[in-house]
């Protein structure tokens, strides 16, 4: 027994240093860990930049809010200063007119039937007052409950600008980061390729995700209304769709950048965000998602965009450029710009504000492709 052990032994000492299979799995778990931590980078990233728009979202709807406030403050003090003038006559009849014999317009009226229509009269007079008094209290503390709110609402627009300062250093230094682990990372085909499933893996989560809350919104909508009214039941969640192809190609291709989903967020003047925005390094290369016909515009919004016409039937908008590179007819992956803070992303960060057109028509949500190919 003794010697057919030792003999086992040796045979497992000589077979195990020549089987290749130890060694391979030790290479695809360094490929995986690798692929993990740039997809954690670029996680961070994106809930880095996420945070920044939506304290921006947050800062405009506090502008849309004062607006409104301030709008509203306006006319109650026009109907105060109406009202005030009234209730100050009304005083000054009340101290005049103490009754209906010590006046000297009433006095004289000495039938009873007359002195029963002078004490109707001055009921009348007596509630009118009494309304109008009420009318300037309950309009006056309406202003001062305005007031309150608006002074409230600008105290958290100064807290919020202060804290905007450190999360857009948390999000540009988090991309810069992701810049340094994806050097660091991306070196060798084993790690792309494990960051490519992994990518898949996490996208597909998110997918799911994405779709139980559609369908959890979608069940609350479908719910039998309790009270009149109500759409019946009809409406139903809009469904998140990758409107990119296999070929569809990032707007940043490969660059690091942080991306969140700010879809429908509202901004200045009531207006709705209709694009994801990408923070990354002015000058980043912006390409051409498919091939297609690049058109250089202006706006005081956007600052220098690009329509983009896709041979795909979609049509594409970047904005906030730094400058155009390649324009008209070009090929997918083509640099057709620079990413930059033109326009209104000048008292912002860095970054590409990208739109998706089905069909050329109106802009959907283009997190999903965006997450799905960038």
């Amino acid at each position: 027994m003794r010697r057919l052990a030792l003999t086992f032994v040796f045979a497992v000492c000589v077979v195990m240093p020549v089987l290749p299979a130890g060694a391979t799995h030790a290479d695809e778990t360094a490929a995986q860990k690798a692929a993990r931590e740039i997809a954690d980078a670029r996680d961070q990233a994106n809930a880095a930049s996420d945070a920044y728009f939506e304290a921006e979202s947050r800062l405009d709807s506090l502008s849309v809010e004062q607006q409104l406030l301030q709008g509203q403050i306006n006319d109650l003090q026009g109907q105060v200063a109406a009202l005030k003038v009234r209730v100050q006559q009304v005083a000054v009849n009340r101290f005049t007119r103490s009754n209906s014999t010590g006046s000297p317009i009433l006095n004289g009226f000495d039938s009873p039937e007359q002195q029963m229509q002078i004490e109707a009269l001055s009921a009348v007079i007596a509630d009118t007052s009494e309304t109008q008094f009420d009318d300037f209290a309950a309009v006056h503390h309406d202003m001062e409950t305005k007031q309150g709110a608006l002074q409230r609402s600008e105290q958290q627009t100064v807290q919020l600008s202060t804290k905007m300062a450190d999360l857009r250093e948390t999000a540009l230094s988090q991309v810069k980061h992701l810049q340094q682990v994806e050097a660091q990372r991306l070196k060798d085909n084993a790690v792309r390729a494990a960051l490519a499933a992994e990518n898949q893996r996490r996208a597909a989560k998110a997918a799911a995700e994405r779709a139980r809350q559609a369908e959890a919104q979608a069940r609350a909508r479908r719910a039998p209304a309790t009270g009149g009214g109500g759409n019946g039941g009809q409406a139903s969640a809009p469904r998140s769709t990758d409107w990119g192809n296999v070929s569809w190609v990032c707007p940043t291709g490969t660059a690091a950048v942080g991306f969140s989903n700010t879809w429908g967020a509202p901004r200045s003047g009531g207006r709705r965000h209709e694009g994801v925005d990408m923070i990354g390094t002015r000058g980043t290369p912006v390409l051409a998602v498919v091939d297609g016909r690049a058109q250089a515009k202006t706006n005081v919004l956007g600052g220098k965009t690009v329509w983009f016409i896709g041979d795909d039937g979609n049509s594409y908008y970047y904005a906030h450029l730094d400058s155009w590179v390649n324009l008209g007819r070009v090929l997918k992956g083509d640099v057709i710009g620079l990413l930059g803070q033109t326009g209104n992303a000048q008292f912002s960060t860095p970054h590409l504000h990208f739109e998706i057109h089905p069909g050329h028509g109106a802009a959907v949500d283009p997190y999903p492709t965006v997450r799905a190919h960038c």
